[in-house]
């Protein structure tokens, strides 16, 4: 026989609740559990407040709840809470704390991870730019390239300069021709044409005079891209080169009424 009284006021029974007993202890509390309801009713009031404890102290915006907060909101919600001797359940209530905290760093970590996603995204971006200013710095570096191409190949003492001046449909225009018989190459100076009119283009011809034969070397689609000098081929005995503008996709003879540019080489 047990004094019920002096039993509760022991705390043993928080310690019971709490899981802090030993085998020995813990065994002779739920013995007394068996034969006394006053110490189930108890033990239940126990794991009531527990639980109310709980709830009020789950996170809210990854924010933990002062103790002070838990024991208002506590007394706001009581149904028949009973007064806990605090002193032998803190070891409980850690957990509770410990939990809380768990919590609250899984969830930062989930928004530290939201932020680095973000930040890999940023970093894809630049990278996506970077990529993009290294291909712009390799076109110019083609386009210098192509220059310095240009003016090797103009200056060689192998090639051979035609002017090509304006006609009557355009006398204001002109053209320069520079080509190397041996290489079969050549490059023209497109500086001194307006621009194609829409659904227009420059076409390039080699002309022998006697008797006058026109023979195509292409359409200047180049010229109508916004270039200035502008490379083909010629393999022919050209004894005269004209720039005529002609319909998109060019002709099979020249339109000499459309006439822009004339030049004589020096075979002529």
């Amino acid at each position: 026989m047990i004094d019920i009284k002096e039993y509760i006021e022991s705390g043993i029974l928080e310690l019971y609740v709490a899981g802090t007993l030993n085998r020995e202890d813990s065994y002779e509390v739920y013995s007394n559990l068996q034969k006394y309801p006053e110490l189930r009713e108890y033990v239940q009031q126990i794991e009531q407040t527990v639980v109310k404890i709980a709830e009020v102290s789950k996170p809210k915006d990854l924010k933990a709840k002062p103790f002070g907060n838990l024991l208002r909101s506590l007394h706001q919600r009581q149904q028949k809470v009973i007064p806990i001797r605090w002193h032998h359940y803190m070891g409980w209530a850690a957990s509770v704390v410990l939990m809380v905290g768990v919590a609250s760093l899984y969830y930062s970590k989930s928004e530290l991870n939201e932020k680095l996603t973000a930040q890999t995204i940023v970093k894809d971006s630049i990278k996506t730019e970077k990529q993009a200013l290294q291909a712009d710095l390799i076109a110019a570096k083609l386009e210098m390239n192509t220059q310095e191409e240009v003016i090797a190949f103009i200056t060689s003492k192998e090639t051979v300069k035609v002017d090509l001046a304006g006609q009557k449909v355009a006398p204001e225009t002109y053209a320069s021709v520079y080509w190397n018989q041996d290489t079969e190459e050549m490059y023209l100076d497109l500086e001194g044409l307006p621009p194609a009119p829409k659904g227009k283009v420059y076409q390039l011809w080699s002309l022998t005079l006697n008797p006058l034969t026109p023979t195509s070397l292409g359409t200047l689609d180049a010229h109508s891209q916004g270039k200035r000098f502008v490379k083909v081929g010629n393999n022919n005995a050209s004894q005269a080169f004209g720039i005529t503008l002609e319909p998109e996709g060019g002709s099979i003879s020249p339109t000499l009424e459309q006439l822009y540019t004339l030049g004589l080489t020096k075979i002529s």
